[in-house]
């Protein structure tokens, strides 16, 4: 979830997040929307831990701002994130993991669950044609390249000392 876990006085040198792209069967995107310095509509996601595997960080994050309970074994985007003087955050990287497709009726049932009310405002399935009026515009160009990576059915195995992150079964 947002950033209480992270020291804004002593941050990581190098931030790595973890956001997952979701969608429902009618191609739309989940969206949350943080109530913390008026951003606008992101994919679900927030900061790895250190020392915790991304597929952990993003199943952790994704359950604490959707309620999602998903395995998460691929990614579809890896998007380097310069450092910022205006707003020092630092440099890092940011894994966009392929959540996949909800049947109607779990996509229906997704909400802010009440733990993060705080931290979010809400969550929206978006149609990929309107993510301008929601996301910033590197957010769309972001969730725009992962859909591409959808389409394309290209996605990369999560690998931890070079073995596969196994599915659940």
């Amino acid at each position: 979830m947002a950033h209480k876990d992270i020291d804004p006085k002593n941050p990581p040198r190098r931030r790595i997040g973890v956001l997952t792209l979701v969608q429902d069967e009618r191609d739309r995107v989940l969206l949350v929307k943080p109530t913390y310095d008026n951003k606008k509509w992101q994919l679900p996601g927030g900061a790895a831990h250190e020392g915790e595997p991304i597929e952990a960080a993003g199943e952790r994050e994704l359950r604490e701002e959707t309620g999602l309970d998903l395995r998460l074994t691929h990614f579809l985007a890896l998007d380097h994130v310069p450092a910022n003087a205006e707003t020092g955050a630092k440099e890092g990287f940011n894994v966009v993991l392929d959540g996949g497709v909800l049947g109607d009726e779990e996509a229906e049932a997704v909400a802010v669950p009440s733990a993060a009310a705080g931290e979010l405002s809400g969550c929206a399935w978006v149609h990929p044609e309107d993510l301008e009026k929601f996301a910033a515009p590197y957010q769309v160009r972001r969730i725009r390249q992962a859909l591409e990576s959808v389409k394309n059915e290209v996605s990369l195995p999560l690998l931890v000392r070079g073995e596969r992150r196994a599915a659940r079964t």
